[in-house]
């Protein structure tokens, strides 16, 4: 391999347990595909980018990591070692071979430089990691001689019955010397439960010492094999991500029930109430207080934004922006300083100018609206005429009373004034009135004169 990548992830599996069309290391976990946490984790524990082995004719994962990872395929699903044997000859190197699995996203990074350290610290043939985790269901056990140097790893299915079962348990986290490790690829063989080549087998096929370091978090060893063990993985992400934000000075009023993909970020000194959902890209500023009960997905936020129990998406938001309980931001919308959005209020592809008020039961929808306006409760900006959509222009200081209807394509000049109830589907001159109602009319004496209902 020379100079190229010195650590190998085996991402090639079925993940028939998952019951899923998806490959496994393509599953979201904390707001992004599992494998990429592996990838991460490696290429800042080594420095360069690895090789990953995937399935045959799996264009997904590769199309996912473009040029971060060198991918290699595996022609057929035979196994682990078969998997690291894929690795052509040109991107194998006689050094150190770091080899994780492509399913343990919670390894952290300075865990593998760990692994790293210590299997430089002395001649080695390998040096593995281990953990005790609460469930070691589906994972191989370690064996040791009396000196504690490892003998072998039994895979769950080889264990013989009746025997005592290690409690060790192996991450499939490896580093390999390489001149020894690729010879005893082409060593391995089938006879084992699945009538599969073991990566695990290699260990006795080594010449030298075989030497363990144990993760003293037995969650980061935590592989995913099925959904139950993808949603282990998802609370224990979770805490690592919403305990980071309150010691980065984010008050979380309640960790159990709030929800932070790990890509967000949340200004010091904001407060995160309970049963709030953070996803995706979501960037808040300092001084925030978002929730209860309120769902954000890729949203920028600057300071002193206030969200209630209202629902935001790919939206942008000024500083101080005020959005009220049971509201709905679409995509494409930007909100800038000081806009105020009353209770079930939507706003969809739209701007909206600095200080405007758009109030209680309003659809502001594919608009440009100035600032400082003020948009009474109940009005629609009707965007849609059966074959294409059209935008409404607002200029500053305009104000359009409770429950007026403006039916796009149509402008409101700066300072304009539509009355309460208008119909509007005429553009309106700046400064002007505009009342588009029918003229009220009382009939005196009706009551009177209405049949008396049975």
């Amino acid at each position: 391999m020379g100079d190229g990548p010195h650590a190998v992830i085996l991402a090639a599996g079925q993940g028939k347990r998952m019951r899923s069309a998806l490959p496994k290391v393509l599953h979201p976990l904390g707001g992004r595909p599992l494998l990429l946490y592996v990838v991460d984790a490696v290429r800042s524990a080594t420095g360069s980018a690895p090789v990953v082995v995937i399935a045959r004719g799996d264009t997904a994962v590769r199309d996912l990591l473009g040029d971060v990872a060198t991918c290699v395929q595996q022609e057929t699903a035979m196994g682990t070692g078969d998997a690291l044997r894929s690795v052509p000859e040109p991107l194998r190197d006689s050094g150190p071979v770091l080899v994780v699995h492509g399913d343990s996203p919670l390894l952290r990074p300075e865990t593998l430089q760990r692994l790293l350290a210590a299997h430089a610290s002395s001649p080695r043939a390998c040096t593995l990691l281990l953990g005790i985790p609460a469930d070691p269901s589906g994972m191989g056990r370690v064996v040791r001689d009396a000196a504690g140097h490892v003998l072998r790893i039994v895979e769950e299915a080889d264990l013989p019955p009746g025997e005592a079962v290690p409690l060790e348990c192996n991450a499939g986290v490896y580093v390999f010397d390489g001149a020894q490790l690729w010879p005893a690829l082409d060593r391995l063989r089938t006879a084992n439960a699945q009538s599969e080549y073991y990566l695990t087998d290699v260990v006795a096929l080594l010449t030298g010492p075989v030497e363990a370091v144990v993760v003293p978090d037995p969650d980061e060893v935590l592989g995913i094999n099925d959904r139950r063990q993808l949603a282990a993985a998802e609370a224990v992400l979770r805490r690592r991500t919403v305990d980071a934000l309150m010691l980065a000075g984010v008050t979380v009023e309640d960790p159990v029930t709030t929800y932070v993909d790990a890509g967000v970020v949340v200004g010091r000194d904001s407060v995160i109430h309970a049963m709030t959902t953070l996803r995706g890209a979501t960037r808040l500023g300092a001084g925030c207080e978002i929730g209860p009960m309120a769902i954000l997905t890729d949203v920028r936020g600057g300071d002193g934004v206030v969200v209630g129990s209202s629902h935001l998406e790919r939206c942008e938001l000024g500083d101080g922006v005020l959005v009220g309980s049971y509201c709905r931001v679409r995509p494409n919308t930007v909100l800038a300083s000081g806009v105020e959005l009353g209770t079930h209020a939507e706003v969809k592809n739209s701007t909206v100018g600095a200080g405007t008020r758009i109030s209680h039961f309003s659809c502001v929808l594919d608009s440009d609206v100035g600032e400082a306006v003020n948009i009474g409760a109940g009005t629609v900006t009707c965007n849609y005429d059966g074959d294409a959509k059209h935008r409404t222009t607002i200029g500053n200081r305009v104000f359009v009373g409770t429950n007026s209807t403006l039916v796009a394509p149509v402008r409101l000049g700066d300072g304009s004034y539509i009355g309460a109830g208008s119909f509007i589907d005429q553009d309106v001159p700046a400064g002007a009135l505009a009342l588009g109602r029918s003229r009220q009319r009382n009939v005196e004496g009706w009551s009177a004169r209405r049949p008396l209902r049975s």
